[in-house]
C-alpha cells in the first residue's frame, strides 16, 4: 500500500463522511469497514447474510435470541415462551415497556406489542397482505425453509401474547425465530405509511426496536445510526455507528492502517502479517459455519449422471485451492457441514476412488462445460475468480473443455429463478445464522429450494426429503443426529455438490475499541463496545 493510495483513501472518506462528522464519529463512534452493502433495510427480504449483518442486530429486535457464548435460545422480545406436548403450539408472552425508535421521520405513541408480532409475520404468511403483495411474496430465508407451508395459524392472544399453530412438529422452529432474518417491524409506522400511501418506505426507511436507530447514508458507500437510548437491554455506549461500505478487502486495509475505520471485515489471507506487524491493531479469529462449494447442475447433462460428477469431484484438487486462495485462513471441507457444527458427518471416502466407465466420461468431454462463478468475495471464499481458474484447470487437464463466466450475485439470482438454467457448474456457497442444521440442508438440498434458486445443485430427492423432515419432526437430539448423519450420507453418494473449505471468520479491530461482541454465525454486536 503505497502513500498516494492511502492518501486517497483519506481523501474519499473525509468528502464522503464530511470533516466535522469525521471528527464526531471518531470522538463519540465507531467505523466499520465491510464489504456488502445491503439492498434493503429489512432483514426479511435479504438473501445476502454479509448485508444482513450490517441492519439485523442492530436495528431490530426478534422474539428470542440466540447467545454468542453458549449459543442457547434465550427472550428476546419474548421474555418468555411455552410450547405444545404435541410440539404444534408456541405460545409467545412479550416483554412490557420496548420502545420504537424515534426519528425525524416517526415518533413512536406506544410501546412493541402483539400487532406488532402479527405484522410481522402476516406478511411473511398471508398472500393477500399488502406488504406480501408489495415483496412479490419474496421473503428468502422464509420461503426456502417452508415456513409459511408449516403455519397453520398465527393467532394474538392479547396485547402481549401470541401463538404459533403448526401443522406438524418443527424441532427448528426456535431456531429460525432467532435468526437475523426474523424481526420485528413496527405496525403503527406501517400504518401511518400507508395512510399516506407510502408503505414502500417500510423496508427502507427502517423503523425497530434494536439498540441503533438509521440516521442517513449514502448508498454504496456509509450508513450512519445512532444510539437508541431507550433500549430494553440499556443504550449502548457508542453515541454513533458507522458502516464504511468498502467492497475491495485493500481499501479496507488502508481505512484501518490511516485510522479511518475502527474495525475492519474479513481481511484477506495476506494481509494478516501487515496486520500483526501493527502493535495496536488486532485480528479476531474464529471457526465459520460455512462451506465453499462447488455445485453440479443434475438437472442437465452431463452432471444429470452422477458417474460425471462424481468423476469431476475426483479431479478437484482441494489442497492446491487451499494453499493459493486461503493460506492458513480455511479447511479442507471433508463434508457438506462444518466441524463445528453438533451434526457434522466426516466423509468416509473419496469421490475419485469411484471407477467410471470409460465411454461416459469421453463423451462428458466432446462438450463444453459452463462453470458460473459467483464473483464476490465472501468469508467463505475471498478470491472466487482464483477458485474458478484452478478447478478449471484442474479439469482441463484431463480433456475436459471448461468456460468460467463471472457474476455478481444480483445478475445471477435473475437467472437461478427462469425456468431453464444453462450452467453446468457452480461455484458458490454458504454461511449459516445459526446451529440448526436444518437451516443449511433445507435452503441448499430441499426440493422447494429449487424453485426459489437456493438449490444451486437443482438437486431433488425424496428419501432426503423424508428424513429432512424427519430430523424436525423429533425432539430427542440424538433422533436428529442420526437423520442428519444419513442425510449427509445421501450426499456424499449422490454428489449434488463437491464441498471444498470451511473457511475461518476474521476481523481488525484496533486495539482502542472494547466490548465488541463476535456472532459465531457472522456480524459483529456493538451493543457494548466502547472506546478506550
Amino acid at each position: 500500500m503505497n502513500a498516494f493510495s492511502i492518501g486517497t483513501v483519506m481523501c474519499l472518506a473525509f468528502l464522503l463522511l464530511g470533516c466535522d462528522q469525521q471528527k464526531d464519529v471518531k470522538k463519540l463512534g465507531l467505523v466499520y469497514c465491510t464489504e456488502t452493502a445491503p439492498h434493503t433495510f429489512n432483514p426479511q427480504l435479504e438473501s445476502s447474510i454479509n448485508a444482513i449483518a450490517v441492519t439485523s442486530r442492530h436495528l431490530y429486535d426478534r422474539l428470542v435470541e440466540v447467545d454468542p457464548i453458549t449459543q442457547q435460545l434465550v427472550g428476546g422480545v419474548a421474555n418468555n415462551w411455552q410450547v405444545s406436548e404435541d410440539g404444534l403450539r408456541y405460545r409467545f408472552y412479550l416483554r412490557q415497556g420496548i420502545h420504537f425508535h424515534k426519528t425525524d421521520y416517526f415518533s413512536p405513541s406506544r410501546n412493541l406489542n402483539a400487532d406488532d408480532v402479527m405484522l410481522s409475520f402476516e406478511r411473511i404468511l398471508d398472500p393477500e397482505h399488502p406488504l406480501y403483495i408489495l415483496a412479490n411474496g419474496d421473503y428468502p430465508f422464509f420461503n426456502n425453509i417452508g415456513f409459511g407451508s408449516n403455519i397453520r395459524k398465527l393467532t394474538k392472544l392479547s396485547d402481549s401474547s401470541v401463538e404459533f399453530e403448526l401443522k406438524r412438529p418443527d424441532a427448528a422452529f426456535l431456531a429460525n425465530l432467532a435468526s437475523d432474518y426474523a424481526v420485528i417491524l413496527s405496525a403503527e409506522y406501517a400504518d401511518k405509511l400507508s395512510q399516506a400511501n407510502q408503505l414502500g418506505l417500510l423496508d427502507q426507511l427502517p423503523i425497530g426496536s434494536g439498540p441503533f436507530y438509521y440516521v442517513n447514508q449514502r448508498k454504496d458507500h456509509f450508513i450512519r445510526y445512532y444510539r437508541h437510548w431507550l433500549h430494553w437491554r440499556g443504550a449502548p455506549p457508542m453515541q454513533q455507528l458507522v458502516f464504511d461500505i468498502t467492497p475491495t478487502s485493500s481499501i479496507r486495509l488502508a481505512k484501518l492502517l490511516t485510522g479511518q475505520c475502527d474495525i475492519m471485515a474479513q481481511p484477506a489471507a495476506n494481509q494478516l502479517e501487515v496486520l500483526k506487524a501493527r502493535e495496536e491493531l488486532l485480528v479476531s479469529v474464529q471457526a465459520g459455519l460455512n462451506v465453499s462449494y462447488l455445485a453440479f447442475n443434475t438437472q442437465k447433462p452431463p452432471f444429470a449422471d452422477v458417474r460425471i460428477r462424481r468423476n469431476v469431484a475426483g479431479l478437484v484438487n482441494k489442497q492446491r485451492i487451499l494453499d493459493s486462495v486461503y493460506l492458513s485462513t480455511a479447511d479442507i471441507a471433508n463434508g457438506v457441514l462444518s466441524p463445528s457444527s453438533w451434526a457434522y458427518r466426516h466423509q468416509s471416502r473419496s469421490p475419485e476412488q469411484d471407477h467410471l466407465v470409460y465411454p461416459y466420461i469421453e463423451k462428458a468431454k466432446q462438450q463444453p462445460i459452463e462453470l458460473w462463478v459467483l464473483n464476490e468475495a465472501k468469508s467463505y471464499n475471498p478470491q472466487p475468480r482464483k477458485t474458478a481458474e484452478l478447478i478449471r484447470n484442474d479439469l482441463v487437464n484431463d480433456g475436459y473443455q471448461v468456460n468460467v463466466r463471472l457474476l455478481d450475485w444480483q445478475v445471477l439470482r435473475r437467472y437461478l429463478r427462469a425456468p431453464e438454467v444453462n450452467y453446468d457448474l457452480l461455484l458458490v456457497g454458504w454461511s449459516t445464522d445459526n446451529s440448526d442444521p436444518d437451516d443449511f440442508f433445507r435452503q441448499q438440498f430441499s426440493c422447494d429450494a429449487v424453485e426459489q434458486g437456493y438449490n444451486f445443485s437443482r438437486w431433488c430427492n425424496g428419501h432426503f426429503e423424508q428424513l429432512l423432515n424427519a430430523a424436525t419432526a423429533s425432539p430427542r437430539l440424538a433422533d436428529r443426529v442420526r437423520n442428519y448423519y444419513k442425510i449427509q450420507k445421501i450426499i456424499e453418494q449422490d454428489v449434488p455438490i463437491l464441498p471444498l473449505t470451511h473457511a475461518l471468520k476474521m476481523y481488525s479491530y484496533n486495539d482502542s475499541v472494547h466490548g465488541i461482541t463476535w456472532n459465531p454465525f457472522g456480524g459483529v454486536s456493538f451493543n457494548n463496545a466502547y472506546r478506550k
